[in-house]
């Protein structure tokens, strides 16, 4: 490699840096409220169309649209494009997880209604609609991870719900889902971690105690945008790697009876590559 090469190498891996950064900071940012999460989310889409090798699948960005799309399409197009996903895909997200939230929620209602007004006759309604809700979100996040994926490669609303091509994809998948699902797991754990640091918070950062309330509230501002920037990470390494067990999913299927479901698929001719 040449010296002019070596500088040219070194200069794309600063832009490349500089970019993920980029990324990463707007992402932090957008992960803090529920509703900037919506972008965040639309963006999440489309980057795993991408990652699954939809054909003419561009990586997002969060403003700038493609060239030749007219001048506010330049503009904005990204945002507009990441705004629009996002809101689908919360849709199809709400009603699918809507079944055992709701459940839970009765569940939580029915034992304090039951510790208020003393009724321990009815005391196994609250932990029982408990179970029954944990069983049905066993049972839905199985297949959930990929059909977001599946949402995102058909760009289409509710495409979540198209049971039979993501159960064939699910059937597909082999080893690879079952080590991502544990993986899921071990990296939302800190997370969780994470809400009780306000109970050690006197032991882990001293004089925290009799720290004015501004101080206090600004140490939790810095928890809360550390916490978002895990999020962010977290959720795009686990979005793209799982955007890639669907595209293997999809070529092993395509090897087997259940091919005609994905002969029209728009991974199908990434996914014809991968097997071969």
């Amino acid at each position: 490699m040449t010296t002019a090469e070596h500088i040219e190498h070194g200069q794309n891996a600063v832009w490349r840096l500089f970019g993920a950064l980029k990324t990463l900071i707007i992402g932090m940012f957008l992960c803090t409220t529920p509703v900037t999460a919506v972008v965040v989310l639309g963006w999440l889409m489309r980057r795993m169309r991408w990652k699954a090798g939809v054909q003419n699948a561009q990586r997002p960005s969060w403003m700038m649209g493609t060239r030749g799309s007219g001048w506010l399409g330049r503009l904005v197009g990204g945002f507009a494009a990441n705004v629009r996903e996002g809101v689908l895909a919360t849709i199809s997200l709400t009603l699918a997880t809507m079944p055992f939230s709701v459940i839970w929620l009765l569940s939580w209602w029915a034992g304090w209604e039951n510790s208020f007004s003393k009724g321990y006759e009815q005391a196994w309604v609250g932990p029982s609609l408990g179970m029954i809700g944990v069983v049905l979100f066993c049972m839905t996040m199985i297949w959930l991870p990929l059909a977001l994926v599946h949402q995102a490669v058909e760009n289409r609303a509710l495409a979540l719900f198209e049971w039979r091509k993501v159960r064939s994809v699910v059937r597909h998948t082999r080893w690879d889902y079952l080590l991502f699902a544990l993986v899921s797991v071990v990296l939302a754990m800190p997370l969780f971690g994470q809400r009780a640091l306000v109970v050690f918070a006197s032991d882990l950062i001293p004089g925290f105690d009799s720290m004015p309330m501004e101080q206090a509230a600004n140490i939790g501002s810095v928890v809360a945008l550390l916490t978002a920037a895990y999020v962010f990470i977290v959720l795009t390494l686990l979005r793209g790697w799982s955007a890639h067990i669907y595209t293997r999913a999809v070529a092993r299927a395509l090897g087997g009876p259940e091919a005609a479901l994905w002969q029209e698929s728009p991974v199908s001719i990434t996914a014809q590559g991968t097997r071969s």
